[in-house]
């Protein structure tokens, strides 16, 4: 486990910000976001990204903080989800990333739409999710044949495998 120091308290956390200065400068994404923060910004944007991972349901194998410190994934997660966090993300307050519905108005005419109902709605932004997501415990959706109708229901027998939680 890394800590971060924080004025003269120290912290838990995924990564520190050494490590993430080096994960960050080789992405593209980032910008001068990251590498325009001070230290401090940084450090509570470590921190709080460790402690919104340490409050999901993680699968059994990762169910402890020093077994998810020990996946490279995890941590570089951590430090996506920071970086997020300074760019003004609502990781804290939002259940999920789709966009709202969505009002555009010209005169007579409006259009409203619904982003994100044509897809899954992600807890997190699309590359936190891609590097959590064989992690993380949760309801996976299992598929099986039923058919409905006025005298019950009947379902088969045939297994249409296992599908990955959203």
């Amino acid at each position: 486990m890394k800590t971060v120091d924080i004025g003269a308290d120290e912290y838990d956390s995924y990564a520190d910000a050494d490590d993430a200065d080096s994960y960050l400068a080789a992405s593209v994404h980032a910008g001068t976001t990251w590498s325009g923060a001070s230290a401090a910004s940084k450090g509570q944007a470590l921190v709080t990204a460790t402690r919104i991972l340490d409050r999901q349901k993680w699968g059994s194998a990762y169910g402890t903080k020093a077994l998810r410190f020990a996946v490279q994934d995890i941590i570089d997660a951590s430090v996506e989800m920071a970086l997020a966090l300074l760019e003004g993300s609502d990781l804290q307050s939002e259940q999920s990333t789709a966009q709202k519905l969505q009002t555009i108005k010209a005169g007579s005419v409006s259009l409203t739409y619904f982003r994100g109902a044509e897809g899954s709605a992600h807890r997190f932004p699309t590359i936190v999710h891609e590097l959590l997501r064989d992690y993380l415990a949760g309801a996976d959706l299992g598929l099986a044949g039923v058919a409905t109708g006025v005298s019950g229901i009947s379902s088969t027998e045939d297994d249409f495998g296992h599908t990955r939680g959203l």
